[in-house]
C-alpha cells in the first residue's frame, strides 16, 4: 500500500471511543486500592480547612498524620491548638490538653465513618462501601490528579467524600468530606513518606493523670 493511501486511511478511520466515565473511575479505584494495599505505614504533614455552611469562614489547622497496618492511626494537631486523635486497634482516643480531657471510643472500627479510612489499613474494598464516580468539582481539579466522588452505599455520618488521587502513583493527596449539614472538611497532605518503619509504640496512649475521661457509649445493639 502506498504511504499516501495508508496515511489517508488512518485519517479517515474513526478514533477509538474514550472509555466510559464509569470504567475510568473503576480503573482509578483499582490503582488507588493497589497502591494502599502495598503500603505498610506512612507519615505526612497535613493542613485542614473546615468550612461551616452557616458561618462560611474557614477554620484552619495543621499537624502530622501517622498510619500503620493493621489498624493504627495518629493525628497530631499542632496549630492553632494541640490535640491528638489516636487509633490503636479498636479504640479511638481524642486527647485535648487544653481542656484536660480524653474522649475514649472503644467501638471506633465498627462506626460508619471508619469505612472511609480502613482501606488505608488493607481492610475491605472501597467499591463495596461506596458508589464511586469521577468528579468535575472545580475547586478540586488539578492537571496531575483525578478526582473521585464517593457516596456511601449505606447509612453514614457524611453525605459524600471526594478524593484527589495523584496520577503518577495513585496516592491520595487531598480529601474533601461533606457532612449531613453541608459543612465541608478539606484535608491536604504534603511531605508524604511511605513504608518508613513506624514503631507500634508511636500509637500507644496512656491517659495522663488528672484529666477527665469521657467514654463513648456502645452503638445500639452492640454493632
Amino acid at each position: 500500500m502506498k504511504p499516501a493511501l495508508s496515511l489517508m486511511l488512518v485519517l479517515l478511520l474513526p478514533a477509538p471511543a474514550p472509555a466510559p466515565a464509569a470504567d475510568q473511575a473503576g480503573q482509578v479505584v483499582e490503582r488507588l486500592q493497589k497502591f494502599y494495599d502495598g503500603v505498610r505505614d506512612f507519615k505526612a504533614a497535613f493542613s485542614q480547612e473546615y468550612t461551616s455552611r452557616v458561618f462560611g469562614t474557614p477554620r484552619r489547622s495543621q499537624g502530622f498524620l501517622y498510619i500503620k497496618k493493621p489498624g493504627m492511626m495518629r493525628w497530631d494537631y499542632r496549630r492553632p491548638n494541640r490535640k491528638h486523635f489516636i487509633v490503636s486497634g479498636k479504640v479511638l482516643y481524642i486527647y485535648d490538653p487544653e481542656l484536660s480531657q480524653v474522649v475514649v471510643d472503644r467501638h471506633f472500627i465498627s462506626s460508619e465513618l471508619s469505612a472511609a479510612v480502613t482501606f488505608l489499613w488493607g481492610r475491605g474494598r472501597l467499591e463495596k462501601s461506596f458508589r464511586i464516580s469521577l468528579s468535575q468539582r472545580a475547586d478540586l481539579q488539578r492537571p496531575d490528579a483525578w478526582v473521585l466522588e464517593l457516596v456511601p452505599r449505606g447509612p453514614a455520618r457524611f453525605r459524600r467524600l471526594w478524593m484527589v488521587v495523584r496520577r503518577k502513583d495513585a496516592m491520595v493527596v487531598q480529601t474533601l468530606l461533606e457532612d449531613p449539614g453541608g459543612n465541608l472538611n478539606k484535608i491536604t497532605f504534603s511531605k508524604v513518606s511511605v513504608n518508613v518503619g513506624l514503631r507500634d509504640d508511636a500509637f500507644s496512649f496512656t491517659v495522663p493523670p488528672g484529666v477527665d475521661v469521657i467514654e463513648v457509649p456502645a452503638p445500639p445493639g452492640g454493632g
